[in-house]
């Protein structure tokens, strides 16, 4: 008798996949299920589905964006403005400059254009960011001059 093969995408697959020490995947389901129940929680990915996600997306730009913003917590409009000067990850605390989105100034909120210091604490996140920027046009530039990060981000 044939044993059921679980499709790539499917719940059985993804519950395969680590998502800390100690948490089992139908626990974190249950927990995010619990917390975003009353609707004061925006709905959230685990760990384990984003990988899913990124271990599928066959565009290798389009996999180092979502990679981005999903080590990094920055929004689309802040992920075009980045560019390879944009990452420092030579020194022992690797971190990206991210320019803010235009936000009006409330309480708590950044000014306008203000950039921030994210550290990527991702060891293997920040290497295949460094393969990455290393096999694309030199400096991570398109042959039209466009960062690769906002070409990806745009179409």
């Amino acid at each position: 008798m044939n044993s059921i093969i679980p499709l790539q995408n499917s719940p059985e697959r993804v519950s395969l996949l680590p998502i800390a020490p100690g948490v089992d995947f139908a626990t974190a389901v249950a927990l995010r299920r619990m917390a975003t129940s009353t609707g004061a929680t925006p709905a959230y990915l685990l760990a384990p589905e984003v990988s899913a996600l990124l271990w599928y997306m066959p565009d290798q730009r389009h996999h180092m964006l979502f990679a981005t913003m999903w080590n990094t917590g920055i929004r689309i409009g802040e992920a075009r403005t980045l560019t390879p000067e944009s990452f420092d990850l030579d020194g022992l605390r690797p971190f990206v400059r991210v320019l803010s989105e235009k936000v009006r100034a409330r309480r708590g909120r950044p000014p306008k254009d203000e950039v921030r210091l994210v550290p990527l604490t991702d060891a293997s996140f920040v290497r295949q960011m460094e393969s990455w920027m290393v096999t694309t046009r030199p400096a991570g530039v398109s042959r039209y001059g466009r960062s690769r990060m906002r070409q990806c981000a745009t179409g």
